[in-house]
């Protein structure tokens, strides 16, 4: 096991390089740039060119790229020119409401999908089953930011049940979490509706499969009630494939929480993600590169792990 876990970080290694050299390309290609915003949109081409100079800016991006590479060795993400701060400070704050969105939004899509996949599962092919699919079919394909919006309208608008977005309410403590559960409540839903409907699908799917195994056909000859053969013999089964899924489905999480944080005005690494690209922070923008690739390429390498733990047959040779 050992073994196999510094293996796949030592591969993780190229990996990430060649996600940062296309990163830092691409932004290289676009046009603007940090010296223009710095600068300002009426500053003439004499200003901008002095403030690129100062920058560094003006040397080939090859040997930009070697001193920023060579930096990020050492620690540095390097330091946001428009926020006047290192970016390393601006992720440290950020990440970590992000990272407990995206842990409130996986419970909640496991919490939904894995019951509603064997319960359709168990009644494939009934009305029950097929008006399911009919909802689960609608929420795949919903926009993000629609059904936000729609959360928004329902629950902050009309019944005022909860509020409309930001992290918690002013004039509450440091810690308040009743406040920031109520938050979370919105943005963790509207991050989660996609996966809960592709995950109970897939998970509908691989228990059809597993019912229809010769230990299951057994297990219910033997008379076995319903419930003890779908939660005691296949549940476990059914589950196995959709760890792996689970892991995948990071980069997916990631991505949503631009669109979800800010509709929900939620400072985490989505909504500085997004004002990053807006002020064309691109020092900023390499370093969420970096933390959300590592962040990725540990959750598909904890789902493999998970995965020999719960199936004993897999050996890490």
């Amino acid at each position: 096991m050992t073994a196999f876990v510094v293996r796949r970080l030592l591969l993780a290694i190229p990996t990430l390089i060649g996600i940062t050299l296309l990163t830092f390309a691409l932004l290289h290609l676009a046009p603007g740039g940090p010296a223009l915003a710095l600068a300002g949109e009426k500053a003439s081409p004499a200003q901008v060119a002095a403030v690129t100079r100062a920058l560094g800016l003006d040397r080939p991006w090859p040997e930009q790229y070697g001193k920023w590479l060579a930096d990020l060795l050492r620690g540095d993400l390097g330091f946001s020119y428009i926020r006047q701060t290192p970016v390393v400070a601006l992720i440290a704050q950020r990440l970590p409401q992000t990272l407990l969105l995206m842990l409130c939004a996986i419970a909640a899509s496991i919490a939904l999908a894995v019951p509603l996949g064997v319960y359709q599962a168990y009644r494939r092919n009934t009305f029950a089953d097929r008006f399911l699919n009919v909802g689960v079919f609608i929420a795949w394909s919903m926009p993000t930011f629609w059904f936000g919006t729609l959360l928004i309208a329902l629950f902050a608008v009309r019944l005022r049940w909860l509020p409309v977005g930001g992290l918690q309410t002013i004039d509450t403590p440091a810690f308040d979490w009743p406040s920031r559960i109520a938050h979370l409540l919105l943005p963790a839903l509207t991050l989660a509706i996609v996966s809960i409907a592709g995950w109970s699908r897939y998970i509908r799917g691989s228990m059809i499969e597993q019912l229809r195994e010769d230990y299951a056909r057994t297990a219910r000859a033997k008379g076995l009630p319903a419930r003890a053969v779908l939660f005691r013999h296949t549940l476990r089964n059914g589950l196995i494939p959709f760890i792996t899924l689970l892991g995948g489905t990071l980069p997916a999480l990631f991505g949503g929480t631009v669109i979800s944080e800010q509709i929900f005005a939620y400072p985490g690494m989505g909504q500085l993600f997004w004002e990053s690209a807006v002020d064309r922070d691109y020092a900023t923008l390499l370093g969420m590169t970096v933390i959300a690739g590592v962040l990725v390429i540990l959750g598909n390498l904890a789902a493999d792990v998970l995965y020999g733990f719960a199936d004993p047959r897999i050996r890490y040779d």
